[in-house]
C-alpha cells in the first residue's frame, strides 16, 4: 500500500481515492496530459565555455568541438521532429557564423545566452548592456530573426542581479529564462515562481519569466529540468517529476548544452564542485534524450507560450 502510494505520487497524480477490494489497493489519478506541448531549449556554447575558471582571454588554447556537437545536436532534434530555442552565445555566433544560420534554417528559435558567458552579477549594468546589446545585434544580423528571449549564463539573474531585467527590456526583449526557482551555491531564488509569471522590475517595469522545470516533492523544489540534473537524477525519476507538472496542466521548461551530449570532450584539472557536475555520466545524455522525447512533446519557448507572449 505504502509502495503504490508513492507511486502515485511520484507519477505525478493527485490521489484522489482508495478503493480497497480483497487483498489490493487501487488509487486514482488525472489522466496523462498527452497534449501539453512542452518547451525545449539549448544554451548553445562550448564546453570549455561554460566554465567560468577560464577566462574569454584563454578560450582559443582550448580545442573547439562547438561544430561537431551542434550537428549531433541538431541531427537528433530533427531525428524527433523537436523544434527548440536556441540561446545564443554570442561569441560562438561571431566565431561560428555558418552554425547559427544552419540552427535558423532547421527551423529553430533564436535566444540570446549573451556575448562572454560572464555571469550577470560578475558584470556592471553598463558592461552587461553592451554585451546584451552586441550579441543581440550578432544573431539578429545573421538569421534576421527578431530575438525575443534572454537565459543568463549559470542562470546569474539572481537576487543582487534583478536590475539586469530593465536592461533586456531596454533591449527589446520581452522574456527571461534565467531565474531558476532552486537552492544552489551558484544560483537561483528558491521563494520565485516555479511557472511562467509577469515579474515586476526594480523599476516597476514587468516582463515574462519562464523559469527552467522544477517539480514539488515534500515541500522542496527539485530540478527534473535538464542541463546536469539529467545526469544526475535518474531518469525515471525526472520523467516522473516532468509528468507530475504536466498533471497539473502546467508546460515542462526543459534545456540541455551540446557539450554534455559529446562524453569524448577534453578532460581538465577544475575545482571539485565544477568537475563533479560537468563531467558527470555524459555517456547517459543521448540515451536520456532519446527517452525524454519519446515520452513527451515539445517546441520553442516562443510557441509553447506565445498566447501569454502576445506572439500569436
Amino acid at each position: 500500500m505504502v509502495w503504490d502510494l508513492l507511486q502515485a505520487y511520484l507519477d505525478g497524480g493527485n490521489v484522489l481515492k482508495f478503493l480497497k477490494s480483497r487483498n489490493k489497493c487501487e488509487y486514482m489519478v488525472f489522466p496523462n496530459e498527452n497534449e501539453i506541448t512542452n518547451a525545449f531549449s539549448v544554451d548553445f556554447e562550448d564546453w570549455f565555455q561554460c566554465l567560468e575558471v577560464i577566462p574569454i582571454s584563454r578560450w582559443d588554447n582550448y580545442e573547439y568541438r562547438i561544430e561537431k556537437n551542434a550537428h549531433r545536436m541538431l541531427d537528433l532534434l530533427d531525428e524527433y521532429n523537436v523544434r527548440a530555442t536556441f540561446f545564443i552565445l554570442g561569441y560562438v555566433a561571431e566565431k561560428f557564423p555558418y552554425l547559427i544560420k544552419e540552427i535558423d534554417r532547421r527551423g529553430h528559435v533564436l535566444g540570446t545566452h549573451g556575448y562572454s558567458h560572464k555571469q550577470v552579477y560578475k558584470q556592471k549594468p553598463k558592461e552587461f548592456a553592451e554585451e546584451l546589446k552586441r550579441s543581440i545585434d550578432i544573431v539578429s544580423e545573421l538569421t534576421g530573426q527578431r530575438i525575443y528571449g534572454f537565459r543568463a549564463p549559470i542562470f546569474s539573474i539572481v537576487s543582487k542581479s534583478l536590475w539586469a531585467l530593465d536592461i533586456l527590456l531596454e533591449q527589446g526583449l520581452i522574456y527571461d529564462s534565467s531565474i531558476y526557482p532552486v537552492l544552489n551555491y551558484r544560483y537561483g531564488i528558491v521563494s520565485s515562481k516555479r511557472f511562467i509569471h509577469r515579474l515586476t522590475t526594480v523599476s516597476g517595469n514587468t516582463i515574462f519569466e519562464i523559469p527552467i522545470a522544477t517539480a514539488r516533492y515534500f515541500n522542496l523544489n527539485v530540478p527534473v529540468g535538464g542541463g546536469a540534473y539529467l545526469r544526475i537524477i535518474p531518469y525515471l525519476i525526472t520523467r516522473a517529476g516532468l509528468k507530475k507538472i504536466n498533471h497539473k496542466g502546467q508546460p515542462i521548461v526543459f534545456y540541455v548544452h551540446p557539450w554534455e551530449i559529446d562524453p569524448d570532450h577534453p578532460r581538465i584539472d577544475l575545482p571539485f564542485r565544477i568537475s563533479s557536475t560537468h563531467y558527470f555520466n555524459l555517456k547517459s545524455t543521448i540515451k536520456r534524450l532519446r527517452k525524454l522525447f519519446s515520452d513527451f512533446k515539445f517546441a520553442p519557448i516562443e510557441k509553447v507560450f506565445s498566447k501569454q507572449l502576445g506572439l500569436q
